[in-house]
C-alpha cells in the first residue's frame, strides 16, 4: 500500500550528534568501553599509539546483520529487544544508540573488525571502514539538494586483517584530530577508572597492557573522612588508607511520595590542594548511572556551600535515573541530566540534606583534630600546650580548630599558627581569650582585626627583620678597617638592601625591564667618561623603592674622586635617566643618584668642603654616602631599636623556636 507521508533521517544527524558529540579522548573511550560492557565482554584492551588508538574486546561480536541493523543504525535502541545482556545479565548502559558516533569527535577514520559465533556454530567476520571526509561529502550533497536524503556506504576491508581469536570487536581510530603523544597510559587508566564503577570482577579494562584498578582513580588515599550510603558502599572504605573518620548514611531518598535508592560516598581531604590533579579539579561530586559516569558534577549546584565544600569529593550512583519504563533524562550531549526532571530534583534535595549534615560534622572533626594537625606542622606547639591550664587550654583547642578549617596550604597554615600563638599569649595576659570566639574561618576580616591591635606581635615580627639587618651590619663592622674586604661585602649587599642607604627604603620595587633600560642608558653615559673616571667605578645598580627611581654607583674604596669628576658624572647620569623615564612614565617621576665612596672628595674632609660638594650635586638630584658613615648610621639606628625592645624577649624566644620548627 502506497504511503502518503514519510519521515526520513538526514545524514546531518550524524554531523550534529556524532562529529561534535564529545571533545576529549577519555569521554570517547568511555562510550566504546560501555558498548563492550553491553556486549558481555570480560576484557577490553585499549592501546594508545602516536597515530592511532585501538580498542578490542572479547564480547559477543557482531555479524553483518548486527552491523547494518544495530551498529550502523543511528538511534537503534537495544533495550526494546531485551533489558539485559544475554550472557552476564548486565543492565545495558547504552540507550539511544548514538554514543558510538562519538568516535568521529576524535578520529577522521574508524575501522571496525568483529567476529561472532552464529547459531549453527560457524563464525562470521566483518570488517569495514568509515571515513569522515566521505561522510561530509554526502552531507554537503544533501545540503545542496533539499530533496536528497543521502546514504553513506562504509568501505569493506579484507577480513584477513581481523585477528580476533574467538568472538569480539576491535575498533581502530585513525587520523586522530588530537595528537596522543601526551596521553600516557597512566593518564588514560586514571580517566577510565573515574568514569566507571563496574571495573573489576568479570569486567576488566587494560590500557597498554596494564589493568585498570579502583586505586587508579588516585583519590581514595587522600580522603581523611568519608560518608558512604548503605552497606553496599562500605566497600569503598577499604580503599581509603588515610581515614580518620567514616560513617554510614541512609541510601534511601524519600521525595514526593516516592522512594529511590542510591549508593556511593562523599569524602573530605585534609587540604584543599589535594583536590588539584594537574589541570583537573577533583572538588566535585560525580553522578554515575548503571556504573558509568553520567554527569561530571552536582556539587556545583549548591551556591551556599561553606569552606568545608572546598575539601569535598564524591561519587553518587543513581541508577533510578535510567529507568527503562520512564522518559530518558539525559540531555542531547549525553553528558548531564535534565534539571527539571523530578528524579534529578529528588537527588539534588537528597545531596543538599547530606551536605548540610556533613558541614556540621566536618567542622566538629576539624576542630577536634586541630591540635594534632598543628603539632604535626610545628612540633614545638606540643611543648607550648603543656604549659596551659584550664580555660587557657580550652581556648587554645578552639583556636587550633579554627585555623584547621582555613583553606590554605600547609606553609601558610604554619605562618598563621605562629602568629596565632603569639596573639594567644597577648590575649592571655590581657584576659581577653574569649575574643577567639569571634574568629570565623570564613570571615578573614574578623581574624585580621583581632591581630591588628597586637602591638607586641608587630614588634616581634619587626624584631625578626631588624635581627636579620643587624647580622648584615655586623659583617661590615668586623671588617671596617679592611677597605678591600669592606668593598666586596658592600658590593654584595648594597643593591638588594637599600635600607643601608635610607631606612625608609623598606621594599625594592620595579621590574627587570626597567632595570635593563636604565642600566643600558647609564652605560652609554659611562662610555663618555675618561678612562681615569671609568677606573674609579666598582659597580653600578638601579632599583626602585617607595616610588623613587634610585641609581647607585659604588666607587672603589681607596680611590679619591674629584669634585669635577663627580659633577661631570652626575650630569651625564641625570640626562640618561630623564630620557628613559620620560619615555616610560611621562613627566611624573622621582629619582635620586647616589655615589658611595670610601675617601673624602678631593681628599678634603672639612665640613665646609663636604657641604659645598653636596650643594653642587643636589642640583642634579645627586648625593654622596661614605662607606664608614653608611655602616655607623645603620648600626646606630637599629641598635637603638634592639635595646628599646628587649622587654618582648620572651615572645621573641618563642618565635625563634617556632621558626626553628
Amino acid at each position: 500500500m502506497h504511503k502518503k507521508y514519510r519521515m526520513s533521517l538526514s545524514l546531518n544527524v550524524l554531523n550534529h550528534l556524532g562529529i561534535n558529540l564529545y571533545s576529549n579522548i577519555p569521554a570517547v573511550l568511555s562510550e566504546i568501553v560501555a558498548n563492550s560492557w553491553d556486549a558481555d565482554a570480560e576484557n577490553v584492551q585499549i592501546n594508545i599509539h602516536n597515530d592511532e588508538i585501538i580498542i578490542e574486546d572479547d564480547g559477543c561480536g557482531m555479524d553483518s546483520s548486527d552491523i547494518n541493523n544495530k551498529f550502523l543504525y543511528i538511534g537503534y535502541q537495544k533495550r526494546k529487544e531485551s533489558k539485559k545482556s544475554k550472557k552476564f545479565d548486565r543492565m545495558y548502559m547504552g540507550r539511544k544508540g548514538i554514543g558510538k558516533l562519538s568516535m568521529f569527535s576524535i578520529a577522521r577514520e574508524v575501522e571496525v573488525y568483529s567476529r561472532k559465533k552464529l547459531e549453527n556454530g560457524e563464525y562470521e567476520v566483518c570488517a569495514l571502514k568509515m571515513e569522515i571526509d566521505k561522510i561530509s561529502e554526502a552531507i554537503n550533497k544533501e545540503n545542496e539538494d533539499s530533496n536528497t536524503i543521502s546514504e553513506y556506504y562504509p568501505s569493506e576491508l579484507d577480513i584477513a586483517g581481523c585477528d580476533i581469536q574467538d568472538t569480539g570487536t576491535k575498533i581502530v581510530l585513525r587520523k586522530l584530530k588530537k595528537l596522543t603523544t601526551s596521553l600516557t597510559g597512566e593518564y588514560i587508566k586514571k580517566r577510565v577508572a573515574r568514569r566507571f564503577g563496574i571495573i573489576g570482577d568479570n569486567f576488566n579494562v587494560l590500557v597498554n597492557g596494564e589493568k585498570v584498578k579502583i586505586s587508579d582513580r588516585d583519590y581514595f588515599h587522600k580522603l581523611s573522612y568519608i560518608w558512604y550510603f548503605g552497606e553496599e558502599s562500605e566497600k569503598y572504605v577499604s580503599s581509603c588508607s588515610s581515614l580518620s573518620f567514616q560513617e554510614k548514611r541512609s541510601d534511601k531518598i524519600e521525595y514526593n511520595g516516592k522512594t529511590y535508592k542510591v549508593s556511593g560516598w562523599i569524602g573530605s581531604v585534609d587540604a584543599s590542594g589535594d583536590l588539584k590533579d594537574g589541570e583537573d579539579n577533583l572538588n566535585k561530586i560525580v553522578v554515575l548511572v548503571r556504573g558509568k559516569l553520567g554527569q561530571e558534577d552536582i556539587l556545583s549546584e549548591y551556591s551556599e556551600g561553606g569552606l568545608y565544600s572546598k575539601y569535598l569529593i564524591g561519587e553518587i550512583n543513581a541508577d533510578f535515573f535510567d529507568d527503562d519504563l520512564l522518559e530518558d533524562m539525559a540531555t542531547s550531549n549525553r553528558q548531564e541530566y535534565r534539571r527539571d526532571d523530578e528524579r534529578y530534583i529528588a537527588l539534588k534535595s537528597f545531596v543538599h540534606t547530606e551536605l548540610k549534615y556533613i558541614q556540621g560534622k566536618w567542622t566538629e572533626l576539624r576542630n577536634e583534630s586541630g591540635e594534632s594537625k598543628a603539632v604535626e606542622l610545628l612540633p614545638v606547639i606540643e611543648d607550648w600546650v603543656t604549659t596551659l591550664q584550664g580555660d587557657d587550654k580550652k581556648y587554645a583547642k578552639k583556636m587550633f580548630g579554627k585555623v584547621n578549617q582555613m583553606i590554605v596550604d600547609d606553609d601558610k597554615k604554619k605562618e598563621v599558627l605562629k602568629y596565632s600563638i603569639l596573639a594567644f599569649e597577648k590575649m592571655k595576659y590581657s584576659k581577653n581569650l574569649s575574643a577567639i570566639d569571634q574568629i570565623n574561618a570564613e570571615n578573614f576580616e574578623v581574624f585580621k582585626e583581632l591581630f591588628m591591635g597586637l602591638d607586641e606581635i608587630e614588634e616581634t615580627l619587626y624584631y625578626q627583620i631588624i635581627k636579620e639587618r643587624m647580622e648584615v651590619i655586623k659583617k661590615f663592622e668586623k671588617i671596617v678597617d679592611d677597605e678591600d674586604a669592606l668593598e666586596k661585602v658592600i658590593q654584595l649587599h648594597l643593591f638588594n638592601h637599600l635600607w643601608l642607604l635610607d631606612p625608609s627604603w623598606e621594599r625594592v620595587e620595579g621590574s627587570e625591564y626597567m632595570e635593563k633600560q636604565i642600566k643600558n642608558a647609564l652605560n652609554v653615559a659611562f662610555e663618555k667618561l675618561t678612562d681615569e673616571e671609568k677606573r674609579g667605578r666598582l659597580d653600578i645598580g638601579y632599583r626602585k623603592s617607595a616610588g623613587k627611581h634610585i641609581v647607585i654607583e659604588l666607587k672603589r674604596a681607596k680611590r679619591v674622586v674629584t669634585t669635577e669628576e663627580m659633577v661631570k658624572q652626575v650630569r651625564k647620569y641625570k640626562s640618561a635617566i630623564i630620557k628613559v623615564l620620560t619615555e616610560t612614565e611621562g613627566n611624573n617621576f622621582s629619582y635620586e643618584i647616589l655615589f658611595v665612596v670610601g675617601k673624602p672628595i678631593d681628599n678634603d674632609d672639612s665640613i665646609e668642603h663636604r657641604e659645598e660638594v653636596a650643594e653642587l650635586l643636589k642640583v642634579y638630584n645627586g648625593r654622596i654616602v661614605f662607606y664608614k658613615e653608611l655602616i655607623e648610621n645603620a648600626y646606630r639606628a637599629y641598635q637603638d631599636y634592639i635595646i628599646a625592645n628587649q622587654k618582648i624577649q620572651p615572645l621573641v624566644d618563642m618565635f625563634n623556636r617556632l621558626e626553628e620548627d
